[in-house]
C-alpha cells in the first residue's frame, strides 16, 4: 500500500543532504519533478524551483526543506578519531553508538559515534546529557594519517539509518524531517500535472535548502518567487505515544491526516480554504494550533517583501530528530490530495484578505 509515496521517499532518504550540503538529494527531486514541470531550476543557494503553468495567476509556492540534520568534520587526532560540529539542533542523549556515514570525495566511510562507556562516569556525570564536544567518530583507522588519507577536513556526515517499513502504512528513518513533505509536494504537484486542464494558477514547487540552519532557502526563493499565495509542507509533533502530552501539544496522531496550523502566523483565509476542502472531498486532516512562530520555513515566507498569504501542513511525527523518526505514508498521501485540491480552487478572484 502506498508503493509509490514508499519508492519516492526511499530515493530522498538514500540520498544524504545536511544543510549546505542538499547536492544529492536535489539531484533526486530534479529528476523526480521533470516529468510534471514546465521549467526547472536551482538557484545560487541550492533550491530546486520547478514551476508548472509559470504564466498563471496568483502565483502559489509549494515548499518543504530537503536539508536534515547532519555533522561537520573539523579535527583528526593523533590516534585517527574525528571530531565533529553538529549541522542543526541534535538531542546529545541520542548520538552515543549511533552509526554515522562520512560524505567524501572518493566515497562513503562509515564510522560509529563514541564516547566513554556509561561506566566510567560518576554519579554526577551519569545525570547529565552528554555534549557532543565529549563525542568523537571512530572509522576503526590506526593514525591520523590514515584517517587524513580517508576523510578530508570538512566533509559532512549524516547518521546511517535508511528507510524501513514498520506495521501497516508506518515508516521509519533518519530525515523523514523533512523527506517527507518533500514526498508530499512532489505527488502534489503530479497530482496537478494530471488536472492541469482546471489549474488557474501558476504553481512553483521549491525543495528548499538550510531550513535546520535558520530558514534560509525559503527566505531567498520566496523573495524570487513573489508568489501571493505559499503553503510550506514540514513535520510536526505526535502525541500519541507515552510522555507526550496532548495538554501541551494537542491530540496529533498518525495516520489522522495532516495538521492544519491555525494561528497568528498562517493566513486565516488559507486554513479555512483547507479546511473546507479536506471536510468536502473527506480528506483526513487535523488541528495544529500554534499560539505563535511555527518554527517553519512559513514564518520566514510569510514576512518576504509586502508579506505573503501563507498556510501551513505539518506531517505527524514521532521521535523527531532522532535517527528513528517514524510517519506515516497515509498521511503523506492525505498531504498530497489536500494541496492538490486546495490550488486547484484558487483562481484570480480568491480573496486572500483576512
Amino acid at each position: 500500500m502506498y508503493e509509490a509515496q514508499y519508492a519516492l521517499l526511499q530515493r530522498l532518504v538514500a540520498s544524504p543532504s545536511p544543510s549546505g550540503f542538499e547536492q544529492k538529494a536535489q539531484q533526486v527531486v530534479r529528476e523526480e519533478v521533470q516529468a510534471y514541470a514546465d521549467e526547472i531550476r536551482t538557484d545560487v543557494h541550492g533550491n530546486v524551483i520547478a514551476s508548472l503553468n509559470p504564466n498563471g495567476y496568483p502565483r502559489v509556492m509549494l515548499t518543504a526543506h530537503i536539508d536534515e540534520l547532519g555533522f561537520l568534520i573539523r579535527y583528526i587526532d593523533e590516534q585517527g578519531y574525528l571530531y565533529f560540529a553538529p549541522i542543526g539542533g541534535y538531542d546529545g542523549a541520542t548520538l552515543p553508538g549511533a552509526r554515522v556515514i562520512i560524505h567524501t570525495p572518493g566515497g562513503p566511510v562509515s564510522g560509529v559515534i563514541g564516547c566513554r562507556a556509561i561506566h566510567l562516569l560518576d554519579n554526577d556525570e551519569r545525570r547529565k546529557l552528554p555534549y557532543v564536544q565529549d563525542m568523537w567518530i571512530d572509522i576503526g583507522a590506526v593514525s591520523q594519517q590514515e584517517t587524513q588519507e580517508l576523510v578530508p577536513l570538512g566533509s559532512p556526515a549524516t547518521r546511517a539509518a535508511q528507510l524501513e517499513r514498520l506495521r501497516g502504512d508506518l515508516v521509519v528513518s533518519r530525515a523523514l524531517d523533512n523527506k517527507s513533505g518533500i514526498c508530499a509536494i512532489i505527488d502534489a504537484l503530479r497530482r496537478l500535472h494530471e488536472r492541469r486542464e482546471q489549474l488557474h494558477v501558476s504553481v512553483f514547487l521549491v525543495s528548499s535548502v538550510q531550513e535546520e540552519i535558520g530558514a534560509r532557502g525559503s527566505q531567498t526563493s520566496a523573495y524570487t518567487i513573489d508568489p501571493q499565495v505559499a503553503l510550506t509542507v514540514d513535520v510536526t509533533f505526535a502525541s500519541d505515544h507515552p510522555e507526550t502530552s496532548k495538554i501541551q501539544l494537542g491530540d496529533v496522531k498518525l495516520g489522522s491526516g495532516p495538521g492544519i496550523t491555525i494561528g497568528g502566523f498562517v493566513n486565516p483565509r488559507i486554513y479555512e480554504g483547507m479546511m473546507a476542502i479536506a471536510e468536502k472531498a473527506q480528506i483526513p486532516y487535523q488541528y495544529d494550533v500554534q499560539a505563535a512562530r511555527t518554527g517553519t520555513d512559513n514564518d520566514h515566507i510569510q514576512v518576504t517583501r509586502g508579506g505573503i498569504a501563507t498556510g501551513l501542513l505539518n506531517i505527524p511525527c514521532r521521535y523527531m530528530h532522532s535517527s528513528s523518526e517514524v510517519v506515516s505514508l497515509k498521511d503523506i498521501d492525505a498531504t498530497a490530495e489536500l494541496i492538490a485540491q486546495f490550488v486547484l480552487s484558487l483562481n484570480e478572484e480568491t480573496n486572500l484578505i483576512p
